[in-house]
């Protein structure tokens, strides 16, 4: 069946971090007295983020701050942690700490004047409207389907079905595109969706199924 709708992942797939996570936190919490390096704090955060449960709406800032708390009691505690959370929260719910990828806009303008429709699925909180928003790509979107508000997080089926759902196509139309193989890819072929991964480091070229190093190769797939 002809792709009929494109969904996307959102975090280093349509956009991305200006600097990694460690270096974002790390530069705040050397305000604090951190002396822990960047690294030691992005591995940690890949630590603590996989060992945490799905977020939800009622409570999403403050599994947020446990997150948070677990690193720096692993890589060391840092004075003021309250003030601490809420100045380096703060700065993801905007471009302050994200910046798009250099062909997203072009893609995304483009693939609505195909009338292909559009839909992010992200294992992110409600701060990406905010983010969307303000990286000028929210109205590009028919929907957005994020694990806070489905109250499940991929890879889970259920929210590829909610996702799905939202753009009133069945799965076998709609081609999914992310930059995980495990979350996205392999977990959106089981859900019945077509699927490309962004490897935009090539750390899969032996990847056999589709595989993009720039979203604009989505448009050989379609």
């Amino acid at each position: 069946m002809p792709i009929e709708a494109v969904l996307f992942d959102a975090a280093d797939t349509l956009f991305t971090t200006r600097g990694s996570v460690g270096e974002i936190y790390g530069r705040v919490a050397r305000e604090y007295g951190c002396t822990a390096s960047f690294d030691e704090i992005q591995n940690a955060f890949a630590r603590q983020f996989r060992h945490s449960g799905p977020l939800s709406t009622d409570n999403e800032k403050a599994w947020w701050r446990e997150v948070v708390r677990r690193v720096f009691s692993e890589v060391g505690m840092i004075r003021e942690f309250n003030r601490f959370f809420e100045q380096v929260y703060d700065q993801f719910r905007d471009s302050r700490a994200w910046i798009l990828f250099p062909e997203t806009r072009e893609v995304l303008t483009e693939l609505r004047q195909r009338e292909i429709k559009l839909g992010v699925i992200s294992n992110f909180d409600s701060r990406i409207y905010g983010v969307m928003e303000e990286l000028g790509i929210l109205s590009f979107f028919r929907s957005v389907t994020i694990s806070s508000e489905a109250g499940f997080a991929k890879p889970s089926p259920e929210i590829f079905t909610i996702a799905a759902r939202s753009l009133e196509h069945s799965p076998s139309q709609i081609l999914l595109v992310g930059d995980s193989l495990s979350d996205d890819v392999i977990a959106g072929s089981r859900s019945g969706l077509e699927t490309a991964l962004v490897d935009r480091r090539g750390r899969y070229t032996d990847f056999p199924g589709r595989r993009i190093e720039s979203l604009r190769e989505i448009f050989s797939i379609l």
